[in-house]
């Protein structure tokens, strides 16, 4: 089997220390900017390239994460930032935005790319699609089972990077809004504020019974580590960005060793890993496909239980070989070769000792094996000497730091940027106002909504041929074949970038939701090469930024409908225990808040659930300006409506009638 990488966090310097200690292969961190934990401690400018060198001093590779959503006017620092870190020698960077991933390859395309998982990449399709893209990784969903692993690095044009341990995310990593929803905060932007980890009355408990129906336990696949080894995964993720320094090296010991012993871990091992940090224990529910017993909360037991050890710092050494050349007549050369790179620095030519004592050998030696305050140990040393070279120590100790500084290089050619940020297309204009809209039921769409809306859709397995095809969110690879089938010379909603590639094939058009997470002009130009009817913004979006959008494709905006905040792999409703016998029902639920607000949860026919939020967005008599703003297509989200209530509401946006006094409703700003 061949060994993978192990990747291991690092959200600080005392981390990244933590990771090298424990035999990291390679670590993941970000800068001050533009990286999904913006509440680590991160890495400036500086401490970056210190980081960067210190890493490549023990063979270790640096994987920056520029894992956010990026508006426009950030795409410019964005782009200068990917420029600093290929300079300072970072081995790839890990994009969630296929805006900035396009802008990279065009103007750094010498910089690696890794597909974060927030860009919601768990299928064949959608490797292929990033492939074709220009990426080199693809870090899959923390949901993948085992059988869907082995069939995904089988066939996936690219290496496939998975979690192994830390805490899950219960949505789909990029498809979650609640928290940008709830408090501002948005996950997409990495500032989330963790609302799934907040206490939750779920519908059918008894009264006042409050749970955490939506917070997981923490992943460990320490007992699965010989499974997963023979899947040929690329690389072995540990989470944890903002945990310390213990944390990381504690976790990186571990899985070290069961990675170089080729085994899984016993009982003692995986409960030292649970009092380093565990939410009520672990789960591998995913993996394994049990989805029962995956929920928990940190606990006063689990703090007790937690291992309160120090980290004492960083105390590994690289051994090098050192050959110091001193021969008269010849410049004197002093060569400093660690198991990963070698530099030598070359001095002035050596004359003959003469009358002076000539360099002996036991001299050469001590000053050249004074390595210090550098990562590095003496493993060899060779003396090559004609036995008549006239070389100061003063000389050999500048030729050891000459040395020593040029194999911590990493330093690489500056890159010159120019109109980098440039979109080639903008906003077709159109002068008819198109209305689009998705139904959860067929019983929801009367006589007025047909003659309203020039696009219907319905989820694939609710749909009729009356009607257009909204595709899964989550599109298993055991499913697609058959779904791609389907969708030929029909009509369909897109939600990945692998939907967009492989759908734009077959179907007779193509269009992409919300759930692409189109920030800025770069990624919806990346998305309007599939030629699809439109491209749906992202809710996050205000006026403005849309108004200024560019874009070769027509340009959507979610102007009515409750919005999707969480996917759900494993189901809420029946607690990862379904039941369910037709596929072709709905189940319907709900979550309550601590402050009474309550989320409307359905169960898909593929047993995944989407909660959505509280309240619609509601912008009936608000059309004229966004008219003004550019925008001309119009999307409706329809869920818990009835008919009636659905013809209610297209009469309020043909009439443009103002909301109800005391209506709670969300704006578009």
């Amino acid at each position: 089997m061949k060994k993978p990488e192990l990747l291991l966090p690092a959200g600080s310097r005392a981390a990244l220390e933590g990771a090298i200690e424990g035999g990291a292969d390679a670590v993941y961190m970000g800068s001050s900017k533009f990286n999904a934990r913006m509440r680590a401690e991160n890495f400036s400018h500086e401490d970056m390239r210190s980081a960067i060198r210190l890493s490549k001093a023990y063979g270790i590779k640096t994987y920056i994460t520029l894992n956010t959503r990026l508006y426009d006017t950030e795409l410019r620092e964005a782009l200068s930032l990917c420029s600093d870190l290929y300079e300072a020698g970072a081995d790839a960077l890990i994009v969630a935005d296929m805006g900035i991933a396009a802008l990279i390859k065009k103007h750094i395309p010498d910089l690696e790319l890794h597909a974060s998982t927030q860009l919601s990449g768990h299928s064949v399709s959608d490797a292929s699609a990033l492939f074709d893209a220009g990426f080199s990784r693809m870090v899959c969903h923390r949901e993948i089972r085992e059988d869907a692993l082995f069939d995904l690095c089988s066939r996936s044009p690219i290496e496939i990077e998975m979690f192994i341990h830390g805490a899950y995310c219960v949505s789909f990593s990029g498809q979650c809004l609640m928290s940008a929803v709830m408090g501002g905060r948005s996950g997409n932007r990495g500032e989330c504020a963790q609302p799934c980890r907040q206490p939750y009355i779920k519908e059918g408990c008894k009264a006042g019974g409050k749970d955490y129906p939506i917070s997981l336990k923490d992943m460990c696949l320490a007992g699965h580590i010989r499974d997963i080894m023979k899947t040929g995964v690329a690389s072995l993720k540990i989470e944890g960005r903002q945990k310390s320094a213990e944390y990381v090296f504690g976790v990186a010991r571990i899985y070290r060793r069961l990675i170089d012993e080729e085994r899984n871990a016993t009982a003692d091992e995986i409960e030292y890993l649970r009092s380093i940090f565990s939410r009520d224990g672990f789960s591998d529910g995913y993996f394994t496909g049990d989805l029962r017993s995956m929920r928990g909360v940190r606990t006063y037991e689990d703090y007790l239980k937690m291992d309160k050890s120090k980290f004492e710092g960083l105390k590994r050494k690289e051994p090098v070989d050192i050959t110091l050349k001193a021969k008269s007549g010849e410049k004197a050369a002093f060569t400093i070769a660690s198991k990963h790179k070698s530099y030598t620095a070359v001095g002035e030519t050596v004359t003959a000792a003469g009358n002076i004592a000539p360099i002996s050998e036991e001299g050469a030696l001590k000053n050249s094996s004074r390595l210090g305050s550098t990562p590095f140990i003496l493993g060899s040393f060779r003396f090559e000497t004609d036995g008549n070279a006239s070389l100061t120590l003063s000389a050999v100790n500048a030729l050891r730091r000459e040395a020593c500084e040029g194999i911590l290089d990493t330093l690489r050619k500056k890159i010159s940027l120019k109109n980098e940020t440039a979109v080639k297309g903008k906003k077709p204009k159109r002068e008819k106002t198109v209305y689009t809209a998705e139904f959860l039921s067929a019983q929801q769409i009367t006589p007025l909504c047909e003659e309203f809306f020039d696009k219907i859709y319905l989820p694939y397995g609710y749909h009729n041929e009356k009607y257009h095809i909204s595709l899964p969110p989550y599109l298993p690879d055991s499913e697609s074949d058959k779904v791609f089938e389907c969708i030929r010379n029909k009509s369909v909603l897109c939600h990945t970038t692998g939907q967009m590639a492989r759908a734009s094939r077959v179907a007779k058009e193509v269009a992409g939701s919300l759930r692409l997470n189109i920030f800025n002009s770069a990624c919806a130009e990346y998305f309007a090469g599939f030629s699809p009817a439109f491209l749906t913004v992202s809710p996050e979006m205000k006026r403005a930024q849309i108004r200024d959008l560019s874009s070769p494709a027509p340009i959507a905006c979610t102007v009515y409908g409750r919005l999707p905040l969480m996917l759900l792999a494993r189901c809420a409703i029946s607690d990862g225990d379904c039941k369910k016998k037709n596929k072709k029902e709905l189940c319907a639920s709900s979550v309550t808040d601590r402050h009474g607000v309550r989320f409307q949860l359905y169960g898909m026919g593929d047993c995944t659930n989407v909660i959505y939020n509280s309240v619609p967005i509601y912008m009936a008599d608000k059309t004229d300006e966004l008219k003004k703003a550019g925008i001309t297509h119009f999307h409706f989200i329809f869920t818990d409506e009835s008919a009636e209530e659905c013809e209610r509401i297209i009469k309020a946006y043909m009439d443009h009638t103002p909301p109800a006094e005391g209506e709670n409703i969300r704006r578009i700003n």
